[in-house]
């Protein structure tokens, strides 16, 4: 009778450990989105000062030159005579300012398009208006002479 009523104990417990049969209710799935669309760079939120950015630039005001790339300014947009605000900073000599515009992405190569200085890059009007550390500041950078560029057939 001992033997029996081990076996009937150790067959329970054996059951009882057993796997449950039933299944757990499926879990709700949402389609994965992914990563590279899931995440927006967010728009500048800066507001730009009350002068553009090439005014800025020529009076030598580097807090409104920051206020403008920080608010998005294109950098290599041009005025009325083609010049960007890469080109006024070269002439005067404000390299701070041209360490900014070049970090922002400011075409060092850029040529003026209309007027007397047609065709001239930041580093001619450099060189023109006796700018040598500038000069270098932008050779430095890949900047090169409308004649250089010229010779490369650009």
């Amino acid at each position: 009778m001992k033997p029996l009523l081990f076996t009937t104990i150790a067959a329970v417990l054996l059951v009882g450990c057993g796997e449950s049969q039933k299944s757990a209710p499926a879990l709700e799935t949402k389609p994965v989105e992914p990563v590279a669309e899931a995440v927006q760079p967010e728009p500048p939120t800066a507001k730009p000062p009350d002068i553009s950015i090439r005014e800025a630039v020529k009076a030598g005001n580097i807090e409104a030159v920051k206020q403008h790339l920080d608010a998005g300014a294109d950098v290599n947009a041009k005025g009325k005579y083609g010049r960007t605000p890469l080109h006024y900073a070269a002439t005067r000599g404000l390299k701070k300012i041209i360490e900014l515009l070049i970090a922002k992405g400011a075409d060092v190569n850029t040529k003026i398009e209309v007027g007397d200085y047609k065709g001239q890059t930041p580093l001619d009007g450099a060189t023109q208006w006796n700018h040598p550390e500038t000069a270098d500041l932008l050779r430095k950078h890949g900047g090169k002479t409308s004649e250089e560029l010229k010779a490369e057939g650009k």
